[in-house]
């Protein structure tokens, strides 16, 4: 059996996995209540799912948070942003949002522009989304101590910065110089931080991403808040110790609820570096400052699958790395690893040297491109997950273990991952390595990019070079596909491709909404099952009727059933579909069925007969 445990408790913890005893796990912390939770499964997805349900789940996020996002500290000035999104596009990769660091700013002064450097970001975002992309914003909780500075005033007329117990503000040194910081644990705080956004909303900003929030001060020993600072803590007041731990929580979740009131049928994403358990209602997160290296990146996955099953499941790390030079190769290893995960962006320090698809040479970009427009080709997949999420708190990307929970083989493999319940991943993670050891958890097992199938084989070797990683579809697995598209704004889905690895029976859902406001909540949404029965030489596919008030557009759908025979016949209800040019084709090479017909949003049943 499984079971979790969560210690609620905010002050300085600690956790001890057997390292002072091998015989006993211990937690505890510095002051605070002792108030823990005990969570019976006995599998590990009830574990998570009765978790969920205490702390919350993640809101569903808008769709083009889902697809590549470009990052780096900084791109200035606006001409450069502007190249970047082009050159993107006339390159044909797929990219959804750019991000702007600190220095959009001015003079790092939060909610302001830098206006010689952006002289009209209105104009500018404009042009930007008419090409399909949005522009994320960092904001920091430090507060310049101008007198003169406009958000500074009205923090202090509305008494929102921390104080020592003496009265006196807290000056501690970030970006900007001196800063004063506001109190997140105060409500009154958190509405005055979310309408302070509207600046930036005017301009046309769609996210926004709260960096430096554990606090983090430069000049302090400790890098954070003198631990005798006082917070209020709606009415209970309490010092730094007791609040550190949710100060980042609270910011995300000012940033999220001023959002939404100033757009409110709009879905906000926020990026957070600092969290805490439920804090994946108001933000998603990423690992955090990382390095150029090998090791770096194996240390990712496990990183991401932790957060994942702790509720965070909206996660991502820096593709290439933070902090240094990625090589061409580290670069393609991050980012093929950086497709399945829930957050794919690539993101890198000030000084470094140019970190985009194509800043490796030709041999590089053609196969970031591939594995880019591999994610988008993925969407429907992703979307689908990210709704199973939002409502049982069922993790995107999770550990073998996590699925397999008999499997003790599997407890301590982190360097494999399942991504949603059909697709096992296996990223190749060292520099010069071109084969991959793979180990299968129980059951048949495909090749994704070949359709070979594997029956009870637990290990195997494959061949992994620069331009591939290994990459099975589960038996049984229904997966929906979408085209190629530079952006998500750039098309509907059509064709909707569901790709097939059959077993004798199994079933999926499709999610799928306007991808960007809240109208799913008042039931316009569209929620399909798919199944498929396998007898002998005889298939029958089922498309139920959806739920829901929200269709698609007209679009083609079309079946890719792997592991197949060649039919005798194709009915579609009772229709024999004869023309095997255009409706359906077999490919003898790779035994591969794709049938070929419009969606009409009703009951479906195909069956095929050898």
């Amino acid at each position: 059996g499984t079971y979790g445990i969560f210690f609620d408790n905010t002050y300085y913890s600690h956790f001890d996995f057997g390292k002072t005893n091998a015989d006993q796990y211990s937690f505890g912390a510095v002051d605070g209540d002792l108030n823990y939770y005990f969570i019976y499964g006995p599998s590990p997805i009830e574990v998570l799912t009765k978790f969920s349900k205490l702390v919350g789940t993640i809101p569903l996020p808008p769709r083009w948070s889902i697809g590549y996002q470009q990052s780096r500290w900084s791109y200035y000035p606006e001409s450069k942003v502007r190249e970047l999104a082009g050159t993107f596009r006339q390159k044909k990769i797929p990219c959804d949002a750019i991000y702007l660091d600190i220095h959009y700013m001015d003079g790092y002064r939060c909610f302001t522009w830098d206006t010689s450097r952006f002289p009209n970001p209105k104009k500018m975002i404009s042009d930007l989304s008419s090409d399909g992309f949005k522009v994320v914003t960092i904001i920091d909780p430090g507060i310049k101590n101008d007198a003169t500075y406009w958000v500074y005033q009205s923090g202090i007329k509305g008494n929102h910065f921390v104080k020592y117990p003496d009265g006196e503000y807290f000056i501690g040194t970030v970006w900007p110089g001196n800063c004063v910081f506001p109190d997140f644990t105060r409500g009154d705080t958190r509405q005055w931080w979310g309408s302070l956004y509207q600046i930036l909303i005017e301009s046309g900003v769609k996210g926004f991403w709260n960096d430096m929030n554990e606090p983090s001060v430069f000049d302090s020993p400790n890098k954070t808040f003198d631990l005798t600072v006082i917070h209020d803590g709606e009415g209970y007041k309490s010092d730094h110790r007791e609040y550190h731990n949710i100060y980042g929580m609270q910011m995300v979740r000012g940033t999220y609820e001023g959002v939404l009131k100033i757009k409110p049928n709009e879905r906000p994403f926020v990026l957070t570096r600092a969290n805490y358990a439920g804090g994946n209602r108001y933000s998603a997160t990423w690992t955090g400052d990382n390095i150029s290296s090998w090791e770096h990146l194996e240390m990712a996955i496990p990183m991401c699958l932790s957060l994942s099953i702790s509720g965070q499941s909206f996660v991502g790390t820096d593709i290439g790395g933070f902090v240094g030079n990625p090589s061409g190769e580290l670069y393609t290893r991050w980012l093929q690893l950086g497709v399945f995960l829930p957050l794919m962006r690539t993101h890198t320090e000030i000084n470094s040297k140019d970190q985009e698809p194509w800043s490796y040479g030709a041999k590089y970009e053609e196969i970031n491109k591939k594995f880019i427009e591999l994610r988008y080709q993925l969407l429907p997949y992703l979307y689908t997950q990210f709704y199973k999420a939002s409502v049982n708190g069922t993790p995107i990307i999770r550990p073998i273990f996590f699925d397999y929970p008999d499997e003790e083989d599997n407890y301590l493999n982190d360097n494999e991952f399942l991504f949603g319940e059909a697709l096992l991943v296996a990223p190749v993670l060292g520099e010069g390595e071109n084969k991959r050891d793979v180990k299968f958890p129980t059951g048949d097992w495909y090749n994704y990019w070949t359709g070979e199938k594997y029956t009870k084989t637990k290990y195997l070797r494959f061949d992994s070079p620069i331009e591939n990683i290994p990459l099975f579809a589960k038996a049984g697995s229904i997966i929906p596909t979408q085209q190629i598209v530079q952006s998500t704004d750039e098309a509907p889905i059509d064709p909707l491709t569901i790709k097939i690895f059959p077993s004798d029976k199994s079933s999926t859902i499709l999610y799928e909404d306007d991808g960007n406001s809240f109208e799913y909540k008042n039931g316009y949404y569209c929620l399909r099952k798919i199944s498929l029965e396998t007898k002998l030489r005889f298939n029958k596919i089922f498309f139920e009727n959806p739920v829901g008030k929200y269709r698609p557009n007209d679009r083609t759908i079309m079946i890719e059933l792997y592991d197949s025979f060649k039919p005798n016949s194709i009915k579609i209800n009772n229709s024999e579909i004869i023309d095997n040019k255009d409706k359906w084709y077999y490919h003898d090479r790779d035994r591969m069925l794709t049938i070929k017909f419009i969606d009409t949003f009703e009951k479906i049943l195909i069956e095929i007969k050898e």
